[in-house]
């Protein structure tokens, strides 16, 4: 707090002179700590920092693990795998910590990100079909269950969840199209996933009533 002694009056605004007469302030008793809003540049510069140190320290370690998967080549280009791990993390860190960005986004980005990943790596080592029979499957009921859990954490806004199961009903369907082309050759899996989005779906805009039909309206504006 600074006082002005010819204006008998206390400023707290952080001035130097008073603001009636000029006259320079006088600092009465402790200067108070003012409370401002947090430093949102410092904490996005140190994200910042840190994506680019991880930049540098995953193409230094990609390089040398190319060198080494030449130099030592077992019929198997495994550092292509360790070149999406890092891609994948890279990702990670970009666009789910430093934008920012909500957390439903971020999770589908995760679970994207990890079943291409798995995909490519399939395919690296030589396909067998697992990544799409077992893992894609299994990634969109994870994020079912994901979704009723976040329902129950969040029970009193559990309509803002509905285009996340939308999104995995139509994946669950897609999986049936790759059925159909031959691409899925064990389909028990996808089976499962589109049985568990579909009741998902379908009992929360049967019981969510007018909440549900709302969201629907707010999402798609129909």
């Amino acid at each position: 707090m600074r006082e002005c002694k010819k204006c008998r009056v206390n400023i707290l605004d952080d001035t130097a002179v008073c603001p009636l007469c000029s006259s320079v302030l006088e600092i009465s008793g402790e200067e108070e700590q003012i409370t401002g809003y947090p430093d949102v540049t410092s904490v996005s510069r140190k994200l910042s920092f840190i994506v680019r140190l991880y930049s540098f320290l995953a193409i230094v370690s990609e390089a040398a693990l190319i060198v080494i998967n030449y130099l030592y080549f077992h019929g198997i280009w495994w550092s292509a795998v360790t070149g999406i791990c890092i891609l994948y993390f890279y990702i990670t860190l970009k666009y789910s910590l430093q934008k920012n960005r909500g957390y439903q986004t971020v999770i589908l980005t995760q679970v994207i990100g990890a079943v291409l990943l798995v995909i490519a790596a399939d395919h690296i080592v030589g396909y067998r079909g697992w990544s799409v029979n077992y893992v894609l499957p299994g990634a969109i009921l994870l994020l079912n269950g994901t979704i009723v859990t976040l329902m129950i954490i969040n029970a009193s806004n559990w309509q803002s969840y509905i285009l996340m199961q939308i999104l995995t009903a139509v994946a669950s369907v897609a999986c049936m199209i790759l059925w159909r082309f031959g691409v899925i050759t064990k389909p028990a899996s996808a089976l499962t996933a589109l049985a568990v989005s579909l009741c998902l779906l379908l009992g929360t805009l049967i019981f969510g009533d007018r909440k549900a039909k709302v969201e629907l309206k707010r999402r798609f504006h129909v």
